[in-house]
């Protein structure tokens, strides 16, 4: 009796340490190890989505065979004074939307990938930070496309204007793993063409065509 007595007495103890590490170890996976992950991984999918959306439009400008020319057309007087930079609003809109689309699948489509994060690295600190073996994390990527033309105009010498065409491309990137779901809104800019107008450029310019 008096051993079985002793033995309940001795699991009390130890029941009590088990639960006191569960908590601890909660709170260090919410306070240190999750804001790690999270981060890891959202870099990861964002490294990924610039990417692809870079890639894609680089490859519609190739096989579009797209240039300034094609899109914008510029007006000038007997005297060769710029009087309007005119822009095709079909010809740009055909090549947005066929862009987002490929991009879209391009996204769709991605296979998952791994993120490898270094133990030490979870745990925190400059002192461990990349040591220790690494614990390997699934990414999947998903999102919703939408895309703007916008054009920049700076000065490129006397009487010289340079005209930059960009493609503005945002998605919301969605990165999955066991009991951590992220999104990341991901902008970027891709330029798609340019031209140096010599000349005074009005100030009114016609967007339409």
């Amino acid at each position: 009796m008096r051993a079985r007595h002793r033995r309940s007495a001795g699991s009390g103890p130890r029941i009590l340490l088990v639960l006191v590490l569960l908590v601890v170890s909660i709170i260090l996976f919410n306070r240190q190890i999750r804001p790690v992950m999270e981060s890891e991984t959202v870099n990861a999918a964002k490294v990924r989505a610039v990417g692809v959306i870079n890639s894609v439009v680089l490859n519609e400008i190739d096989h579009d065979s797209v240039s300034y020319d094609s899109l914008v057309h510029i007006d000038r007087d007997a005297d060769g004074r710029v009087l309007s930079v005119t822009s095709d609003v079909m010809k740009m809109n055909a090549f947005k939307a066929k862009t987002i689309l490929d991009i879209q699948k391009q996204l769709d489509g991605e296979e998952d990938s791994s993120v490898k994060i270094p133990i030490g690295t979870l745990i925190g600190g400059n002192l461990f930070h990349g040591l220790g073996p690494a614990l390997s994390l699934k990414v999947t990527l998903a999102g919703n496309v939408q895309a703007d033309f916008k054009s920049t105009f700076e000065s490129a010498g006397v009487n010289q204007t340079r005209h930059r065409i960009y493609l503005s491309v945002g998605t919301s990137v969605y990165s999955f793993l066991p009991g951590i779901n992220s999104t990341t809104d991901i902008s970027t800019d891709v330029l798609v063409a340019e031209t140096v107008i010599v000349g005074e450029v009005p100030q009114v310019l016609v967007s339409t065509k």
